[in-house]
């Protein structure tokens, strides 16, 4: 045991680290923080100690914060734009409607531009995916508003796929149960150009990822399964068969003729009237 606790004094001494590090994040940073203080330099000094002890889980809203205070043309320069890649984390931040609102006026390479849009899928998807998995527990509907991005999306040319701005949409009518919304914006999220359907050839039309997606999507489509009306039921199975139709045979679009399956037999039994 003694060799341990050597070995481990002696490699704290080599890479200059004290044994028993103590916290970088101080109690009167956490209070200033709470009480509203957002000091451009304060911000920094917080972001920079929090990474120091490793507490990940409150940089994304000081990150958010922080950029939100620096002009625009700083905001996601040099390292700041690696701490948003990094530590951007939740859909509604305030840094990710900027940077939809503000795409044409800021300068990026073509690589920065990738990975912000990246970015901005991978974290629309998981947000979506952590609160279906969520109100599934507590058996409630969907309870985040996604507005703000709504809009920004609708407005701005940043290339974030149509997968995610129709998810987005689709969600959005959920949240007020207009049901002929959600299948409008279910309808769009397959109606791609002629162009756009070449370029994705060799990997199929639909641009879905099974797992995250189809739980997102499937919890939609199950709400609209429950309350649609014959109209919108017949409406929703037209849309399946020609998806089921003019794309590949992928996991994807069996689980879309599953789906369609159930329209059918909910159809069938509005038309017979037990339902």
């Amino acid at each position: 045991m003694k060799k341990i606790v050597w070995f481990v004094f002696l490699c704290c001494i080599m890479v200059g680290q004290p044994v028993w590090a103590q916290n970088r994040v101080t109690e009167q940073q956490k209070v200033e923080y709470d009480k509203g203080n957002r000091d451009q330099k304060f911000l920094k000094e917080y972001i920079e100690a929090l990474k120091a002890d490793g507490q990940t889980e409150i940089l994304n809203d000081v990150v958010d914060e922080y950029l939100m205070v620096l002009p625009l043309n700083e905001r996601y320069s040099g390292g700041n734009l690696s701490d948003f890649v990094e530590y951007i984390t939740h859909m509604n931040t305030k840094t990710i409607v900027d940077i939809i609102e503000n795409w044409d006026k800021l300068s990026f390479t073509e690589e920065q531009a990738d990975k912000i849009v990246e970015k901005i899928d991978h974290v629309c998807k998981m947000d979506l995916f952590q609160v279906i998995m969520k109100e599934r527990e507590d058996g409630k509907g969907p309870i985040m508003d996604c507005s703000s991005l709504q809009t920004a999306l609708r407005k701005s040319g940043i290339p974030v796929s149509n997968v995610r701005r129709q998810t987005i949409e689709m969600w959005q009518y959920w949240q007020v149960k207009d049901i002929t919304g959600m299948i409008g914006a279910f309808e769009n999220m397959f109606v791609e150009s002629e162009a756009s359907q070449k370029e994705k050839a060799g990997n199929g039309v639909l641009d879905l990822e099974t797992m995250f997606d189809g739980v997102i999507l499937g919890s939609m489509v199950n709400y609209i399964l429950e309350e649609s009306n014959l109209e919108q039921c017949t409406k929703i199975l037209d849309i399946m068969n020609l998806v089921v139709e003019k794309n590949d045979n992928s996991t994807f679009v069996d689980m879309i003729a599953k789906w369609k399956d159930n329209f059918e037999g909910k159809k069938m039994l509005i038309e017979m009237g037990e339902e």
